[in-house]
């Protein structure tokens, strides 16, 4: 048997091998609740939403870890759940069931944190949100950069990014930070109330620009207004700013940060609460390469990408939206939207060869 899992909070469904070597059948790893116990386990599964479902038994391969075989020849992901054989218990990921990607890694842009539990914006609810999506890594952050961090530690999923605010905390802090292995800076200018150009950000700006690191900035209505952070793009041209949302708001927001983006190359656009066909415009309107998927995981607790009534435009749930965009989108975009644009943007590692984080 080999050993077990040495984290945690690893994700506890796992391919065991890379993207481009899922084909025919692949091999998944289980290492949650259900896991320890005395009784066979067989994973339920079904492909784009469920199609087609199935039960396939799996194998003891340590103490704590699962494993079967599934056949991946059809579809875009696999829905789960983990059920013991005798159905006295179900691994249903805080009923949000697990996705697993075949052709995709994916990386959440925009997610937060600011307590354990299942609350909104619990660790737990963040946890199950992101395995209901199939998210392979996640930039977090919150206004409380230690217990961000704290959580980083402990999913090794999770990258963290900088909160910060014109006066606090420091620079030099913020320099730690980074040091430390934060990819970026967090600002809010709605939460923290000071208008998105102010130039008490210009010292965290100074510090990015030397960091080489990118800036998120949360933009909605007011002092978060996408012409404020235009302003403050033009600056800072070697800074690279993601508009978190693209814009909270009415549609004329979206249509000027997107004009925006057209016009300055160091701006990037996210879209936490875009519809799907939403994020098709802005890949037309901007390009490919600067659209980054986020979700703004856990807002809606752990079924934050399966809520119903759905939570996109009350017409689709993040799964259904992410499932329509790769069917509808060419490959290659497809995967910049989910996973590369962020991952170079951010200097993020490229996926393990799935398997890494559970190997002895």
């Amino acid at each position: 048997m080999s050993a077990d899992p040495p984290r945690r909070f690893d994700r506890p469904l796992q391919w065991l091998a890379p993207a481009a070597q899922r084909r025919g059948e692949a091999r998944v790893r289980y290492t949650g609740s259900l896991a320890r116990g005395g009784r066979r386990l067989v994973l339920h599964v079904g492909h784009d939403g469920w199609t087609k479902p199935r039960d396939i038994r799996m194998e003891r391969t340590g103490a704590r870890s699962w494993e079967a075989g599934v056949q991946v020849d059809a579809g875009h992901v696999l829905d789960c759940v983990v059920r013991e054989e005798d159905r006295s218990g179900c691994d249903n990921n805080e009923n949000a069931d697990y996705r697993l990607w075949i052709d995709l890694d994916p990386v959440d842009a925009h997610v937060h944190v600011r307590a354990p539990g299942t609350d909104a914006l619990g660790f737990g609810s963040l946890c199950a949100a992101a395995y209901s999506g199939g998210m392979t890594h996640a930039l977090v952050s919150w206004g409380d950069n230690d217990f961000v961090e704290l959580a980083a530690e402990a999913a090794p999923w999770l990258t963290p990014l900088v909160w910060v605010r014109p006066g606090g905390p420091g620079p030099e802090d913020v320099r730690r930070r980074l040091a430390d292995g934060a990819a970026g800076l967090k600002l809010h200018p709605a939460y923290d109330a000071y208008p998105a150009d102010s130039a008490g950000l210009d010292p965290y700006l100074e510090v990015a620009e030397q960091a080489r690191v990118p800036v998120t900035v949360h933009s909605g209505p007011g002092p978060a207004d996408p012409d404020l952070i235009r302003r403050l793009a033009e600056r800072f041209p070697e800074v690279s700013f993601v508009l978190y949302h693209t814009f909270l708001g009415p549609g004329n927001g979206r249509l000027r940060a997107s004009r925006h983006a057209r016009r300055l190359s160091n701006l990037y656009l996210e879209t936490s609460w875009c519809g799907s066909a939403e994020v098709e415009r802005l890949i037309d309107e901007v390009g490919p390469e600067r659209v980054l998927f986020g979700s703004d995981a856990a807002t809606d607790g752990p079924t934050h990408f399966v809520r119903e009534p759905p939570n996109l435009e009350l017409r689709e749930t993040y799964n259904r939206s992410l499932v329509r965009l790769v069917k509808r989108l060419e490959p290659a975009v497809a995967r910049r939207l989910l996973e590369a644009n962020t991952r170079d943007l951010f200097g993020l590692p490229d996926p393990p060869g799935q398997g890494d984080a559970v190997r002895p």
